[in-house]
């Protein structure tokens, strides 16, 4: 049985959908305080329905605005005079292929998915004590492994994030802090499945093929696996990545 995360103070991106309100959610039934970031407030207000009054603090934020990142993490700090554990959830990218691939639509991935990591990471490490503990969990997607076509912005922008997690990882061990990475095979989230999907009948597709011979896989377990990586349970474990794969061969 998972440890309990009872009175700890969790930081999560991403947090109207997908995997970062499944990890919003299941922080909530551990006991965990849980700070919300995400661009959509009616999102963030849909997540917090099934969770404890007064356990959650929603904060809008556009990850893509690197500079206003030192003051909400700031804020989000000084809610409970600190943070135990940091979720990034938040993700941004389409299928295109190479033509086109533009400077562009490549910067918007990595705004999203790595810079406006590292700088969380780097604004926390700056407020917090070197004896404080902090564990960190990112997701990375099996994209970046190079498994499958038009996913180039997003894919390299994953490899990139996995990188910088790592040395991370090996960097700030001696600062009481944790780093480690899930890897995700397609999941049941907006990006593949929902209104706004690029992908068309993904789910249904994706069955079809055969090529994740396990389904597409639902938020909540890519959540269980966040928690666990934010809970005493996993101490003892930094710079590790853990794939959720679907079936799919790594």
């Amino acid at each position: 049985m998972m440890q309990s995360l009872d009175q700890k103070v969790v930081l999560v991106t991403g947090a109207s959908s997908g995997i970062g309100r499944a990890t919003c959610r299941e922080l909530a039934k551990r006991g965990a305080f849980v700070i919300l970031l995400a661009r959509r407030e009616a999102g963030m207000v849909e997540t917090m329905s099934t969770m404890p009054e007064g356990q959650s603090l929603p904060i809008k934020t556009d990850l893509r605005d690197l500079a206003s990142l030192p003051a909400i993490v700031e804020q989000a700090r000084s809610w409970k005079g600190r943070i135990d554990g940091f979720v990034h959830c938040a993700g941004a990218g389409a299928r295109a292929r190479l033509r086109d691939v533009t400077p562009e639509s490549m910067h918007r991935c990595m705004q999203v998915n790595v810079y406006s990591f590292v700088e969380i990471v780097r604004v926390l490490m700056r407020l917090k004590k070197n004896t404080e503990p902090l564990q960190i969990a990112a997701i990375s997607s099996l994209a970046a492994m190079g498994h499958d076509k038009q996913l180039l912005a997003y894919g390299a922008s994953k490899a990139a994030l996995e990188a910088a997690a790592k040395i991370m990882a090996v960097e700030l061990v001696s600062r009481s802090t944790l780093v480690n990475l899930i890897r995700p095979a397609f999941v049941n989230t907006p990006m593949n499945t929902g209104a706004d999907a690029t992908l068309g009948d993904f789910a249904a597709r994706l069955q079809e093929s055969g090529y994740q011979p396990l389904g597409i896989i639902a938020p909540e377990e890519v959540a269980q696996m966040a928690v666990y990586l934010v809970s005493p349970a996993a101490a003892h474990i930094s710079g590790a990545v853990f794939s959720i794969n679907g079936g799919v061969p790594c």
